[in-house]
């Protein structure tokens, strides 16, 4: 079976950036095995919501909806899928994004 590389964004969500909690927006690259891009969409998804980064603190009540896009899904060869998968690149979310 085919891997793709996911570039996925996500808004929204809980976190904390520079000791300030809020809606925090992110982008991280997942490597899924898949049948196809459409399969590796459902499969990074799924993948998403066992992230322990994403799991909201106790108490948090969501600004908005969380949400995710895939902003690219591209095959690629099993040597390019790298051992550890790479981290979360965090940034606030504005208040037009929010």
């Amino acid at each position: 079976m085919p891997w793709f590389r996911c570039l996925i964004c996500g808004e929204n969500f809980p976190g904390q950036i520079v000791g300030e909690s809020g809606p925090v927006g992110f982008y991280v690259t997942r490597f899924v095995e898949a049948s196809d891009p459409t399969d590796a969409e459902a499969v990074a998804i799924l993948a998403l919501r066992t992230e322990p980064s994403l799991a909201p603190a106790p108490g948090w009540m969501p600004a908005g909806q969380s949400r995710v896009f895939f902003e690219e899904i591209e095959e690629v060869t099993a040597e390019r899928v790298p051992a550890v998968p790479p981290g979360f690149a965090w940034h606030p979310m504005d208040d037009a994004e929010a």
